[in-house]
């Protein structure tokens, strides 16, 4: 029994810098309910988003996932009936698995160019033919690749509790593209006019950075408005469902609009500074257009790289809430015990 789950565990974590470099650190018991790393602390958030954003589990197979879920479904049941080999580390790379490649409302599989695993490996070329164009149709023509991206992984990690109309989508995705093309095609007119040629080559740089903050948050508000309206299931800790809430669904909206306005300073905003600290400092780019390239592609996965777990990891994906910020029918709710329930959670999405 213990050969389909062979491969499992394969993708190692490496030490905490507390850790010395012999010894491999704990592997806390694994448990379905909780976190292999603090939810409560940031470092513990963004841990966790470094395994949903490991580019790495995008090379396992459907099968090889649907083997994950199967164990995770025999832990749930029936843990005994796991073969006797089966260890902590194997149930929590499993879970690693699931979480990147499965969503946890629908319990379907995410495509993956669409997965938060695929971000960095399928967004990252567009960004870098973004930052590195010279003239403004082909600017135009990565953002519109960039934001036709970035609202199609919106929607494959979207809270999925409640229907969200296929219209809803394309509005948001129609005023993303406006605003991301309209703002750069605006900022690549005005500046040469308004700036002597070699300031204008150096400000035209960071052109996207204010095109794609508008963008993400004109994306996201208008692609989930309609939980605005709906609201957004709330359950307790151990995941029993006590209804939907707008209260709720406004605060996920605005921890999302926050990370998403956050994120582009580590793609459009770092490795432009970065490239024109290098290009003044030195003459490493110099008349070498693949080099600049090279330069330009590696800081930028870098700060992706980094920056992408890093921002969605400021808030948790599961959130919670006090039950006395939210609306009239969730007060007075007690648990099979008769204690009363202070705080409920809520799925926020990615």
């Amino acid at each position: 029994m213990a050969a389909p789950f062979a491969r499992l565990g394969q993708l190692k974590h490496e030490p905490s810098a507390s850790t010395s470099s012999n010894v491999v650190p704990e592997v806390p018991p694994f448990s379905l309910d909780k976190e292999r790393y603090d939810q409560n602390t940031y470092l513990g958030r963004y841990r966790r988003m470094l395994d949903i954003v490991d580019p790495r589990t995008l090379l396992y197979t459907n099968a090889e996932i649907e083997t994950a879920r199967s164990l995770l479904n025999t832990f749930r049941s029936n843990p005994k009936s796991l073969p006797t080999t089966t260890t902590d580390e194997q149930l929590w790379h499993a879970k690693k698995l699931v979480n990147a490649a499965i969503h946890p409302d629908t319990n379907e599989f995410i495509p993956r160019q669409f997965r938060m695993s695929g971000f960095v490996p399928f967004n990252g070329p567009v960004i870098v033919g973004a930052l590195v164009a010279k003239s403004t149709p082909t600017a135009l023509f990565f953002h519109w690749m960039n934001q036709t991206h970035n609202a199609l992984v919106n929607y494959n990690n979207r809270n999925a509790s409640n229907y969200i109309p296929m219209e809803t989508f394309a509005q948001g995705y129609l005023a993303a593209v406006s605003s991301a093309m309209g703002v750069t095609f605006g900022l690549r007119t005005v500046i040469p006019k308004v700036l002597k040629p070699a300031r204008a080559a150096v400000v035209m740089r960071f052109t996207g950075l204010p095109s794609v903050m508008t963008a993400a948050a004109l994306n996201v508000t208008l692609m989930r408005r309609g939980e605005l309206e709906t609201g957004i299931v709330l359950v307790d800790d151990a995941g029993r469902e006590y209804g939907s809430s707008k209260v709720a669904a406004e605060k996920a909206l605005k921890e999302m609009i926050f990370s998403r306005i956050v994120l582009p300073f580590s793609t459009f905003c770092f490795p432009p500074l970065v490239a024109s600290i290098i290009e003044s400092k030195t003459t490493l780019m110099k008349g070498r257009p693949r080099v600049r390239l090279a330069i330009n592609a590696s800081l930028l996965m870098f700060g992706f790289g980094f920056g992408l777990p890093a921002t969605i990891a400021i808030f948790p994906q599961n959130g919670t809430i006090s039950v006395d910020e939210l609306e009239p029918e969730f007060q007075g709710l007690v648990d099979d015990s008769g204690k009363r329930i202070d705080t409920l959670q809520y799925n926020k999405g990615l």
